[in-house]
């Protein structure tokens, strides 16, 4: 039971981190800068995930991010498509909620939303890619 201890310590703190994120913007919906570096600060958050499970031996961590980003991915894609679905409006809503601060560049680039919807696409793609290479490289434990 020890060898759990660090994966699903990390798993309880990244789930608390995006329930405290889903709070938080439910709190200051307003675009600000505030909410950009929080939004920012989770991106990389999710990024490190990928070398700490490395040490810790835990394949099962990288794949649950790559699940992660790859739902992620796909709900982005959804509600940029405007799709009207119970499961699209919940799940999507609840895993764009950490990202809502980049909708702070929305008026200043000219191509508005498509823009940040396409950041947060090619962000799940590439960690998607990363937590893949990731889950690839644990090594078994010896």
């Amino acid at each position: 039971m020890r060898r759990f201890i660090g994966p699903i310590t990390v798993l309880l703190l990244w789930a608390a981190l995006t329930i405290g994120l889903n709070v938080w913007f439910t709190m200051n919906p307003d675009n600000s800068q505030t909410n950009l570096i929080v939004s920012i600060v989770y991106m990389v958050l999710l990024l490190v995930i990928i070398p700490v499970g490395l040490p810790m031996h835990s394949r099962l961590l990288e794949v649950l991010l790559m699940l992660y980003a790859l739902v992620l991915g796909v709900m982005d894609i959804a509600i940029f498509l405007n799709m009207k679905h119970t499961l699209v409006d919940t799940l999507g809503n609840a895993m764009l909620a950490p990202f809502h601060g980049l909708f702070y560049f929305e008026n200043f680039l000219g191509m508005g939303s498509f823009a940040i919807y396409a950041v947060i696409g090619f962000f799940a793609a590439f960690l998607t890619l990363a937590a893949g290479v990731g889950a690839c490289m644990v090594q078994p434990r010896e």
